[in-house]
């Protein structure tokens, strides 16, 4: 099956393009040939994405050791009317093997492929013969600062949730979000784009700075000379041209990962190394500064080895289109420098779908494509209005002021504003479940109370960012006691920032004179004025639009009220000054 993977082309090999299969199982025992599947959870994860997952307990037919059901919460009266394997086992096999280029994932996932091909064969159907990726040999090559890679290791230090532990579909949410995380990881610090270099990454060697590359000792380059800080870096060939440009959140990991994992990298990589004669860097106060003055230097310079532009990482949102005169409630992938108003990230698609179909059947706003409507008296309305669905804006059955009300609710209910926002109702719903012991419907709604909960801490600086009101960013180096950087965003554009270090941090005139600067960036001066009384923050070039995408990417990875904070005309001067010396 690798094999075949290799041989397609690159489009099929792409990362974005593969489907894995996240699976756990829980058993009566560590032996797949003597014990038996308790419990099987599948998470489907494509394109950065959950897309779809699945959880059956089994009867096992074998009694569950009490030291087993204590570790998993799995008794033997609750498997006792359960189905056996033999009986699930077709639709496991479908629901895994879905889709194409299907990659079986796991934590450890040689225990959970041995235990259900052992299933499978005892049920007279044939093993799975499926590329498999683990999520616990990449942590020990992303992550060897860790003592430990465990499950619960990594869901604490990435801070995932979980209310059960050991119970499968739990731990296959859990390691779908870790694959999610370290395919993202991969992709934007390592460049890498094909299903078969991260195949072959899980079996990389950890190399250490005593085994250096012929190919390194070639170049004559001296990988401690490189800091361990931020910057961009460049790969020159013979005559001295820029061949390739790349940024990193420490320049000497990233220029080490080049020589010291060069066993398994791409043909690209390969090529690219090989016509490479020096390496120059240039190191910038943030990761942040990295990020935007590599997209500048690549379109400057057009290395011949780049990709044609990095791909960010995208998240579902649930938008208001403002921007047209009868909005419409859809998921968007990204926002935009509209009028949109957004609500997100959301964790996967599952929650923003939720809310889409929940805002179009309690609310009466237009569900028809077109992105402006064509309003006449003579059009027919669609089903919808017949259902009571649709206000009907089309054939002028309402009038704007109407319909912006319908707006108005729509937004107060997903802001959760008084008595019937979209948390409180439900609550509601899954109280309602679980006095009917409905217990999946109601963890189902509690998964998205959780994701919504999530997104209205983010909702206020989405919308205060991308509708071109203001925030400042901190984003620290590498080195944290080496400082941070400050970066004021004014009208949804980046204006400045400014180096902030342990010395300057105790110079008062220092810290005085930049909060004079700020003050007047965003209360006082003539790029306040501008962006204000001129529509200039309406006016967004095509640089202005990609910076926008890479600073929305780096918030949405650290998030937090230590590093972004939202500002009105409401704001006070201490507060800002707490921030950024706090």
């Amino acid at each position: 099956m690798l094999t075949s993977l290799r041989s397609n082309s690159d489009k099929i090999t792409c990362l974005e393009d593969i489907t894995f299969s996240v699976v756990d199982v829980e058993t009566t025992g560590m032996n797949p040939v003597n014990n038996r599947i308790t419990e099987i959870g599948v998470v489907k994860v494509k394109g950065l994405e959950i897309i779809s997952e699945y959880r059956r307990l089994v009867n096992p037919k074998q009694f569950i050791p009490p030291s087993i059901t204590r570790l998993t919460g799995i008794s033997n009266e609750m498997v006792a009317s359960e189905p056996t394997f033999d009986e699930i086992a077709g639709e496991v096999t479908a629901f895994i093997s879905e889709g194409e280029n299907v990659i079986f994932t796991g934590h450890n996932v040689r225990f959970d492929y041995r235990f259900l091909n052992q299933s499978l064969i005892r049920s007279g159907y044939r093993d799975l013969k499926l590329p498999t990726l683990c999520t616990a040999r990449l942590a020990r090559r992303i992550h060897s600062d860790l003592q430990s890679r465990s499950l619960n290791s990594l869901k604490r230090h990435y801070k995932i949730y979980s209310e059960k532990s050991h119970r499968a579909l739990e731990d296959a949410k859990a390691t779908a979000t870790l694959l999610i995380y370290f395919i993202d990881y991969l992709a934007s610090e390592m460049e890498m784009e094909s299903i078969t270099e991260l195949l072959s990454f899980q079996y990389r060697k950890i190399y250490t700075d005593e085994n250096i590359s012929s190919r390194l000792r070639k170049l004559r380059f001296d990988i401690r000379s490189v800091p361990e800080c931020s910057g961009v870096y460049f790969m020159h060939d013979r005559r001295g041209g820029i061949v390739y440009i790349g940024k990193a959140k420490n320049l000497r990991d990233r220029l080490s990962s080049y020589f010291y994992h060069n066993l398994s990298h791409s043909y690209k990589i390969r090529k690219l190394l090989r016509s490479v004669y020096k390496i120059t860097w240039e190191v910038t106060n943030s990761e942040l500064s990295a990020l935007i003055y590599e997209s500048k230097l690549i379109k400057k310079h057009k290395p011949r080895f780049n990709s044609a532009m990095k791909r960010f990482r995208t998240f579902p949102f649930v938008k208001i289109d403002r921007g047209s005169n009868y909005p419409r409630v859809l998921r968007v992938k990204e926002i935009t420098p509209d009028k949109g108003e957004y609500f997100g990230p959301f964790s996967n698609i599952f929650t923003a779908d939720f809310i889409v179909e929940r805002i179009n059947r309690k609310f009466r706003l237009r569900k028809c494509r077109e992105k402006h409507l064509a309003v006449s008296e003579n059009r027919t309305p669609c089903m919808y209005y017949e259902f009571g669905q649709c206000l009907a804006p089309c054939d002028k059955t309402v009038s704007k002021k109407e319909y912006a009300n319908e707006v108005w609710k729509v937004s107060r209910f997903m802001h959760n504003i008084g008595k019937n926002g979209i948390i409180d109702e439900l609550v509601n719903e899954m109280m309602l479940e679980s006095e009917n012991l409905n217990f999946e419907k109601a963890a189902v709604i509690r998964d998205y109370i959780d994701d919504i909960r999530k997104v209205t801490l983010n909702t206020k600086l989405t919308n205060s960012v991308f509708e071109f009101k203001n925030c400042l960013l901190k984003c620290y180096n590498h080195d944290q006691q080496k400082g941070y950087e400050i970066f004021l965003v004014s009208g949804g554009k980046l204006a400045t920032s400014y180096l902030i270090n342990p010395e300057n941090l105790k110079d008062e005139s220092f810290i005085s004179q930049l909060i004079e600067k700020i003050d007047y960036v965003y209360f006082k001066g003539t790029l306040f004025r501008d962006f204000v009384f001129s529509g200039a923050a309406e006016k967004f070039s095509k640089g202005d639009s990609d910076v926008l995408k890479i600073i929305t990417n780096w918030i949405y990875r650290n998030f937090s009220p230590k590093t972004v904070l939202t500002i009105n005309k409401d704001t006070q001067i201490e507060t800002i000054k707490d921030f950024i010396i706090s």
